[in-house]
């Protein structure tokens, strides 16, 4: 029996929701308008520090400076970005939520070994998983800022199965990042499940389901 490792943002947590509640009480208190043009514009400021993220192009320490004073910058606001970016990481901490049908199916798989692995912050992941009352559901919670390593580099998982003392042909990585998950198993030789539930699919995992009725028929088998 396959053991799982569980992508967290949109995979089981609702990271939009999260998101949403922080990034809307920061507009606020910069009176900045939450209208889309501004929140695609943090959008797209936060994307492209994650994909160097990824890439190993910048440090998790410099996303966090970074992110929300390019935001700023784009949108010509003087106030300090560095200190509404650490606002906006305390609020995102406080506020966690589970996907809609997502308590329900780690009811049916309780019996199941699986850690989450995630990239992050490690405060704001503990405290938003923390905040769901799902902390005792994972056996661990491997973070990248603690780590050193982010998905989908190799020593990222080669250190999670260290930990765990597996081989790759031991586990299963679930999640919803064809960047970062898909292709994060595919660099360690670990098969993958791409959950799809905006119903997309992905060719390059080895297994692709929409919905967690089909992840946990699919997780009977393996």
């Amino acid at each position: 029996m396959k053991y799982l490792l569980f992508d967290a943002d949109n995979t089981i947590y609702d990271f939009a929701k999260s998101e949403n509640v922080a990034l809307r009480a920061v507009f606020n208190e910069h009176k900045i308008p939450y209208v889309k043009e501004n929140i695609d514009l943090y959008h797209k400021a936060n994307r492209k520090c994650w994909d160097e993220l990824e890439a190993g192009l910048i440090t998790i320490k410099e996303l966090q400076k970074r992110r929300m004073q390019d935001f700023f910058n784009l949108i010509g606001c003087k106030d300090d970005g560095i200190e509404a970016g650490m606002r906006y990481e305390y609020l995102l901490s406080e506020n966690g939520f589970l996907i809609d049908g997502a308590d329900s199916f780690l009811s049916l798989i309780k019996e199941r070994r699986k850690s989450i692995i995630t990239n992050g912050i490690a405060f704001i992941q503990k405290k938003r998983i923390a905040g769901t009352n799902t902390t005792e559901c994972w056996d661990h919670i491997f973070i990248s800022e603690e780590i050193g390593h982010q998905k989908p580099d190799k020593r990222f998982f080669d250190y999670v199965l260290k930990t765990l003392n597996l081989s790759p042909s031991d586990c299963l990585v679930i999640g919803d990042s064809i960047s970062s998950d898909i292709k994060g198993a595919i660099n360690s030789n670990i098969e993958s499940v791409y959950l799809g539930l905006d119903g997309t699919s992905s060719e390059e995992a080895t297994y692709s389901v929409n919905s967690y009725k089909e992840l946990a028929d699919l997780l009977l088998n393996l």
